[in-house]
C-alpha cells in the first residue's frame, strides 16, 4: 500500500529538523519498508557504526533517509552499497560533517548500473536535473549530516561549504577512453561501482584554443596550482579530474590516463618560498608537511592522488577539478552487487 504526503506531514518533517533545508518524502512506514526490502535488509539490520561517537546505524533509519531524499526502490543495490560505504570508517563522515572546509560527500557511480538506472552523464553531468543522480547525492548528503552529527549533538561547522552539500553525485558515462573510473581503484572494468569521497566543489577548467593534449593538462594542472586551493600544506587529500569528449579528443591523442597523471604530477607545481610569503604554508612547518625550502612543490603527495573521471556533453570544451578535503585520505569504492 502506497502512502501518501499531505503539505502538514512535509511541514511537520520540517518542523522537527527531519531535512537538509529542502522539503521531504514523509517516512511513512509502508514506503521504508517498500525501501528495506529493495536494499535486501531488516528494519533491525546493523549497516555500520560511527565509532568515535557511538553511532550504531540501523538499516530502517538507512532506508527512511533514501525515502525522504526522494530515491525510488529500484536503486536498492546501489543504495545498500552506497549506506555501507558512507560508514566505512577510513571515508570519516563525522569528520566531514564538522570541518570548517565544509566538505561534501561526493558520490562518483560507473559502469553498467549508469545506463540501467537512467543517470545522467553527459549535459550538465555535475549538475543534473535528474531524479537518480539528485536524489541519490541528496542521499549520501542527508546520512552524513544525520548519522554524522551524533543525533544532534554536532553541527556543522563550514566556513562557507558549498552547494554540493545538498547533493554531489557525478555519473560517468558508460563508455569511457580510458576505462571505468573505479579501474582506478582496483575494480574490473565490466564492474558496476560507487566511489564516495570528501570534496569541495568543483572548479571550472576553461580552454577552447588549445590544438594539444599537453595545453589542456597544463590548463587543468595550473587550476590545481592557484594560490588558494587548500592542498599546499599537507597534501593529504588530492584531486579528480572531469574530462569531457572535447577535451578528451585532444588528450587521448597523446596520453593514457598513467601518462596524464605523470605530466600533471611533474608539471603542476609552485615556487616553494612563494606559497609560504602569501601564507600557504607555515614559516615552521611540521615534518608530516614535508616541506623544502626553495623547490617547486606538487600540491600532491604522489600520483595515487590525483584520478579521472569521463563525463559531459560534446559542444564546450571544458573541464573541472575537483579538490578532495585533506582532512580525508581515502577513496571509498564499493562493486554493486
Amino acid at each position: 500500500m502506497t502512502s501518501y504526503a499531505t503539505l502538514e506531514d512535509i511541514e511537520n518533517c520540517m518542523d522537527n529538523g527531519w531535512t537538509d533545508g529542502l522539503p521531504v518524502i514523509p517516512p511513512y512506514g509502508s514506503n521504508v519498508d517498500a525501501m528495506l526490502e529493495a536494499m535486501g535488509w531488516q528494519a533491525t539490520d546493523i549497516v555500520g557504526e560511527i565509532p568515535d561517537q557511538n553511532i550504531t546505524v540501523r538499516a530502517e533509519k538507512a532506508a527512511a533517509t533514501a525515502v525522504m531524499a526522494g530515491c525510488k526502490p529500484e536503486y536498492g543495490r546501489l543504495l545498500r552499497t552506497l549506506s555501507e560505504a558512507i560508514l566505512d570508517p577510513m571515508l570519516n563522515v563525522s569528520g566531514a560533517e564538522v570541518t570548517t572546509g565544509g566538505a561534501a560527500i561526493l558520490v562518483i557511480v560507473s559502469g553498467p548500473v549508469v545506463a540501467e538506472l537512467g543517470f545522467e552523464h553527459e549535459a550538465n553531468a555535475l549538475g543534473a536535473n535528474c531524479r537518480a543522480n539528485a536524489t541519490v547525492g541528496r542521499f549520501a548528503q542527508m546520512m552524513r549530516y544525520f548519522c554524522g552529527r551524533g543525533g544532534g549533538t554536532l553541527q556543522s561547522h563550514g566556513t562557507i561549504g558549498h552547494p554540493g552539500r545538498i547533493s554531489f553525485c557525478i555519473a560517468e558515462h558508460p563508455d569511457t577512453e580510458w576505462g571505468p573510473y573505479h579501474t582506478q581503484m582496483g575494480l574490473p572494468e565490466d564492474a558496476s561501482a560507487i566511489s564516495l569521497m570528501s570534496t569541495e566543489g568543483p572548479n571550472s577548467v576553461n580552454n577552447h584554443y588549445g590544438e594539444t593534449g599537453a595545453s589542456i593538462l597544463d590548463t587543468i594542472g595550473d587550476c590545481m596550482c592557484h594560490y588558494g586551493q587548500t592542498a599546499w600544506y599537507y597534501r593529504s587529500g588530492g584531486f579528480v579530474v572531469v574530462i569531457p569528449p572535447d577535451h578528451m579528443e585532444l588528450v587521448k591523442r597523446e596520453f593514457t590516463r598513467e601518462q596524464a597523471s605523470e605530466y600533471i604530477y611533474e608539471n603542476a607545481r609552485r615556487q616553494t618560498d612563494l606559497l609560504e610569503e602569501v601564507g600557504r604554508i607555515a614559516k615552521k612547518p611540521i615534518e608530516y608537511a614535508k616541506v623544502e625550502p626553495g623547490t617547486m612543490r606538487s600540491p600532491l603527495k604522489g600520483r595515487e592522488q590525483l584520478t579521472f573521471v569521463e563525463c559531459g556533453a560534446s559542444g564546450g570544451r571544458f573541464s573541472a577539478v575537483i579538490p578532495r578535503w585533506v582532512g580525508s585520505q581515502n577513496v571509498i569504492c564499493r562493486q554493486i552487487t
